[in-house]
């Protein structure tokens, strides 16, 4: 194939920097922003909890909407008009209930896009399992991009405020809303004809359709407990360093290392995985995120912590490309944007409202520190790959 048909359309590849260069800025530094606001873990569970109950409502409709009634590349722009919004009010709050209505409209408009945007990419690619690897990692890029000004901002700064990563994490998500007028055309899946040009199936068999499938219903439930194992690892990792004595300065570096290693791994993915069956690489990724947290779960140590950031990166690659790739496999084109929100809603809305319920749990008896919690994550990453290695011959 020439190099004109594997190019990679400009505008996907910006989209992608941006739209994760918003989650960077946020999300590995809420858990201390709310603390900062004086609030107990139980009570930023607690708003964590009440953020993913959003999904389980929102993806699905975000996912309806690009499948039935609206352009994916216009929905990108109001999805990113949204984040502004949540962002600025988020900053704006106090209090426990204005934290929390805040974080929780933050959290239904923001966290269903960097699964729509794999929908969106997938109909502009020649060649998805080949192109998008390479195409994924800019967004790895666009994650750790905020790291660098956070980082000089927490080392010049006196009082280390982190309400600089929220008004970062705005104006970021100000160039995505711009940046989504020059994305590529992407009409809703249920009005196209099949590629054999018979008419589109219809958005409702076709989704019942893919609920149907076994194998779609073992990815989701997978999904849900790696995402509970992740949300582990998101919003109670920066604490768990802080408190065993690293500088907040040195957080935001020390979590892109693993992002680093997704950009090397996905233009490698394909070479190191071969083109086999997909259960090989997602096994791959629980295994990575089981070790991950059974080495927070019991280690101190600051260096081997912060190496540890490697393996989510493995996690990221394997487990959660892999993923999102099979489901586009799996799914029928009228109702692709739908299969990759429902995990969403399955995975990042139930998983995290039940890991963050079990955090809350966890820390109200057994105290505040968080070995324990991490053994939480730990089992929820077995239990994910058990899944997986049940289906695997038909993966």
């Amino acid at each position: 194939m020439d190099k004109a048909a594997t190019r990679i359309p400009g505008s996907l590849t910006t989209a992608m920097i941006l739209q994760f260069a918003v989650g960077g800025a946020v999300f590995p530094f809420v858990s201390l922003y709310l603390r900062d606001q004086g609030l107990s873990f139980p009570e930023i569970s607690r708003i964590f909890l009440c953020g993913a109950s959003t999904l389980l409502l929102f993806p699905f409709l975000w996912g309806m909407l690009a499948d039935r009634f609206i352009p994916l590349n216009r929905l990108f722009l109001l999805l990113n008009a949204l984040a502004v919004l949540a962002l600025w009010t988020l900053g704006q709050a106090s209090g426990y209930l204005g934290l929390l209505a805040a974080y929780t409209f933050f959290h239904a408009v923001y966290n269903p896009t960097p699964m729509l945007i794999n929908a969106l990419c997938f109909p502009h690619l020649r060649n998805p399992s080949e192109q998008f690897g390479p195409l994924r990692a800019w967004g790895s890029i666009g994650w750790i991009l905020p790291s660098l000004p956070i980082f000089i901002w927490l080392a010049i700064s006196a009082n280390q405020s982190l309400r600089f990563t929220l008004d970062l994490g705005c104006g970021l998500a100000v160039v995505a809303a711009v940046g989504a007028f020059f994305l590529p055309h992407t009409p809703p899946g249920a009005r196209q004809p099949r590629g054999d040009g018979s008419p589109p199936l219809g958005y409702w068999p076709a989704t019942r359709r893919l609920l149907a499938n076994p194998d779609y219903r073992a990815i989701l439930l997978s999904f849900f407990l790696v995402a509970s194992s992740f949300a582990v690892y998101a919003y109670y990792s920066s604490p768990r360093l802080e408190d065993l004595g690293m500088s907040r300065a040195w957080i935001g570096p020390v979590q892109s290392g693993g992002v680093v290693l997704e950009v090397f791994l996905f233009r490698w993915r394909t070479r190191l995985i071969g083109r086999g069956s997909y259960a090989t690489p997602i096994l791959v990724g629980c295994a990575a995120l089981l070790l991950r947290q059974l080495l927070f779960a019991w280690c101190g140590n600051l260096s081997i912590l912060a190496a540890s950031y490697l393996l989510v990166g493995v996690v990221v690659v394997f487990y959660h490309i892999g993923v999102s790739i099979l489901v586009d496999r799996i799914a029928s084109p009228e109702v692709r944007s739908t299969g990759q929100t429902l995990l969403v809603l399955c995975g990042s809305g139930l998983g995290p409202m039940f890991a963050n319920w079990g955090v809350g749990w966890i820390t109200h008896w057994f105290g505040p520190g968080l070995s324990p919690v991490f053994m939480f994550g730990a089992v929820l990453a077995f239990l994910a790959g058990l899944v997986i290695w049940t289906r695997r011959a038909s993966l």
